[in-house]
């Protein structure tokens, strides 16, 4: 039976915690802050957070130390700003991959397959996010894990909407957690997955894999195997 086209869950931007600046253009903010959160993540992963300092940030991003504290006060805004600009990279990639599609399971399959991509492309600063989220104050932390939970929720919604029409299996509220760590071991296993696979190999592995979990199951057709 063919299955319901139902419309792509939204993934809101959760509130974000406001970065205080002297600057009036939203515009400058925004492009100094994208070199700021750039030189920042390289320079945190060199270095480790705890033995960075907002000197070495500034002089990375080309910028003098009082210029770049117009656009911050203090470094734990810098690892806030890192982690809020990588949240917002995932959830704007993986909405854009959705953009048309109606079926619960490829939009599932589009939103692994850009949310692991994305994970790829910022890894360094996936492992930088397990690493030091404790070094966040207790509000940017409070706001961290509010997206996170926003971006558990977006595929949770996903998965209800396929239990619905019988697309998928078990309990979707454990098996979003699960999908949402399972495309972070891109990150986090990556010294034995470049190892042991191809970068293409590892993620429509994975894709799969996710989805053979869920309960998708496999047909022929008339280019070889395809999920159905």
């Amino acid at each position: 039976m063919a299955r319901r086209k139902v419309p792509a869950p939204r993934l809101p931007a959760p509130p974000a915690r406001p970065i205080a600046t002297v600057v009036r253009d939203p515009e400058l903010v925004h492009r100094r802050r994208e070199q700021i959160f750039r030189a920042a993540s390289r320079v945190f992963i060199s270095r480790g957070y705890h033995a960075a300092t907002v000197r070495e940030i500034a002089e990375a991003a080309g910028l003098s130390l009082g210029s770049l504290y117009s656009y911050i006060r203090t470094k734990e805004d810098i690892l806030y700003l890192v982690f809020e600009r990588l949240t917002t990279a995932l959830r704007e990639n993986t909405r854009r991959a959705m953009t048309g599609i109606g079926d619960p399971v490829e939009q599932m399959r589009a939103a692994l397959r850009a949310n692991i991509r994305t994970i790829e492309r910022y890894q360094d600063e996936i492992l930088l996010m397990y690493q030091e989220t404790k070094a966040l104050d207790r509000e940017s932390l409070h706001h961290v894990l509010a997206g996170e939970a926003e971006y558990v929720r977006f595929f949770e919604e996903i998965l209800e909407a396929g239990y619905r029409q019988g697309c998928f299996k078990g309990d979707p509220r454990l098996a979003a957690d699960i999908i949402t760590y399972l495309c972070s071991l891109v990150a986090l296993r990556r010294w034995n997955l470049r190892r042991r696979f191809a970068p293409d190999q590892a993620v429509e592995g994975l894709i799969g894999f996710i989805l053979r979990g869920l309960g998708v199951a496999e047909r022929a057709n008339g280019r070889g195997r395809e999920r159905a």
